[in-house]
Formats: structure tokens, C-alpha cells, sequence
């Protein structure tokens, strides 16, 4: 069966050559008890982007911009994830102000850079031409008396934030969760190879049924 057919690379390096089930769409869990902000931007941005990107509950996978691209830059070299970043994170972004207890932040993509789905790679269903056009938000304490911090609407140039539509997002993240989120992502292990396909699962906001809604997180024990 074709879905049984191993792939076998010499591509990776510093790995040995190696072959894995290419048919066989893997998950990568958020750790969403340390980087909460994070995951709460990327469960909301999969629920309201067109694609869904790295959804299983939308079945819609996302897909690793890997070393072996084809896709050149404009200086005529590979195509990286910085490429993409530049794109969405770009000139047209300024840090939101919020509560100095939310500490330094980054400005975060949706989809991630390093995948096909990026509003900045050039073959993507989300290509945008600059971040402008990302829904835009930011972290910030709730505003309701408590210590709870939440995602919110950055609302400085659209009166009425995000209409929903948007095909990509960036946001003002804590700079510990933008940089760590995906720490550890194991392309080596995996032997990913450019355009694989992959889930991105965020259990402290599995829970949650509607972006209409404010929903809390959920601890995972």
C-alpha cells in the first residue's frame, strides 16, 4: 500500500541518512501550562484563519518549510523562516502598550514562519503583502480587576480589531513564550522534510467552543 511506503533521505544533516512513513501526519503539542499567551494567539488564529492552519479539529494540516525548498529569496538563496518573518514582522509593527507585568514581548506570526502556511512565504494560500494586513493583538492584563491576563484586540488603527477574516496574525507575545513555543520542535527526529504536513495541538484550550466568547485556560495536570 502506497500509505505504507517508507522515504529515505541523506538530506539532514548532521543525521544519518534514515526513513520514516511520510503518510503517517504527526503532532506537535504546545506546552500550554508554560507559554499560555502563546498558545491562546494560536488557538484563536486557527479557528478564525480560512485554512485552519494546523487544526485537528479542522483536519488541516500545516507544512514545514524545510532546508531542501526550492523557493529562493531575492538575493537567489534558499528561502528560510527569517524570510517569512521579515514579511509579517515588518516595519509596520510597533509594540502595543500594556501592563509592565507583562514584561518584554515579540512580535509573533500566524501562521509560524517556518511553515508554507506563513503570511509571508510566497507559495502560501495566506501570502500577504505586508503584517498590516494580519489580524493584530497583543497580551495584556484583562482589565477586570484581577491578576488574569488575556489576548486582546489591538484596536490602534482598526477601531473595532480583527473582522475574522484575516489570512494571518502577529502579536505582541511574552518574548520567553514567542521563543519557546516551539523549542524543541524535533524536525531532525521526525526527518522532516520540506512540505511535510503536521498538527499543532494547544490542550489548555482545547475546551473552547467559540472566539465570541472570552474562554479561560485550562490548566493540564
Amino acid at each position: 500500500m502506497r500509505e505504507l511506503a517508507p522515504r529515505c533521505d541523506d538530506i539532514l544533516k548532521p543525521s544519518a541518512p534514515g526513513c520514516v512513513l511520510p503518510f503517517f501526519k504527526l503532532d506537535w503539542t504546545v506546552d500550554t501550562n508554560l507559554y499560555p499567551a502563546a498558545g491562546a494567539y494560536y488557538w484563536y488564529m486557527q479557528q478564525v484563519m480560512s485554512d485552519h492552519a494546523g487544526s485537528r479539529r479542522w483536519d488541516s494540516l500545516m507544512h514545514y518549510l524545510g532546508p531542501d525548498t526550492t523557493v529562493k529569496n531575492s538575493a537567489g538563496g534558499t528561502w528560510t523562516s527569517d524570510n517569512s518573518r521579515t514579511r509579517v514582522c515588518d516595519a509596520t509593527w510597533s509594540v502595543h502598550k500594556s501592563d509592565t507585568s507583562v514584561g518584554s514581548v515579540d512580535c509573533d506570526e500566524f501562521a509560524m514562519a517556518s511553515t508554507h502556511e506563513s503570511g509571508g512565504f510566497p507559495n502560501s494560500v495566506n501570502l500577504v503583502t505586508s503584517g498590516s494586513k494580519c489580524a493584530q493583538l497583543f497580551t495584556d492584563k484583562m482589565g477586570d480587576g484581577s491578576a488574569n491576563f488575556g489576548i486582546l484586540a489591538n484596536t490602534r488603527t482598526a477601531t473595532n480589531g480583527p473582522a475574522g477574516t484575516e489570512r494571518c496574525g502577529r502579536a505582541a507575545i511574552p518574548s520567553v513564550q514567542n521563543q519557546r513555543a516551539f523549542t524543541g520542535f524535533p524536525t531532525p527526529s521526525w526527518r522532516m522534510l520540506d512540505g511535510d504536513g503536521f498538527f499543532v495541538t494547544l490542550p489548555g484550550f482545547e475546551h473552547c467552543t467559540s472566539v465570541t466568547t472570552t474562554c479561560t485556560w485550562s490548566k493540564i495536570s
